[in-house]
């Protein structure tokens, strides 16, 4: 089968209990790594990844607000707010494949967190923005199919 477009779908944040955190509207998690300068006498310089991790950015409804409730009560307590799991979705909805992958103890680091905003014209939706990273592997609970050219 060919590759097609894929669908980013379906994401979905739980707390400590396992309950998600209803409103995420959209999520995307980027793999990063850091290296570092390793001089070899025959190959000259080349690098070694040394650490690697996970940034996710969410972008969550205003109207579902259990999240934005949760990092507030976590830092005015002094606790750095971590979201145990995350499962993310892409679907290839031509050939029905989907990918799930599970993202764990994303430690929330929000510079800034929009607790309030109106309006007097416009047709905006509510919505915030949070970010975290991680340090976990991702879990990989689907994998997608095989692809042929």
């Amino acid at each position: 089968m060919a590759a097609h477009n894929l669908y980013l779908k379906n994401t979905q944040v739980y707390d400590e209990d396992g309950d998600p955190f209803q409103g995420v509207l959209e999520a995307r998690a980027v793999f990063k790594t850091q290296v570092e300068p390793v001089h070899r006498l025959r190959k000259g310089e080349t690098e070694d990844i040394v650490s690697y991790h996970v940034e996710v950015t969410m972008i969550l409804t205003a109207q579902n607000a259990d999240l934005k409730y949760f990092i507030i009560d976590k830092i005015t307590q002094g606790k750095t707010p971590i979201i145990p799991m995350l499962i993310g979705e892409q679907w290839d909805k031509e050939n029905d494949f989907k990918e799930r992958v599970r993202l764990t103890n994303i430690r929330l680091v929000p510079e800034e967190l929009t607790i309030f905003e109106a309006k007097a014209e416009g047709n905006d939706k509510g919505t915030y923005e949070l970010r975290g990273k991680t340090n976990d592997k991702p879990d990989f609970l689907e994998k997608f199919s095989e692809y042929e050219d």
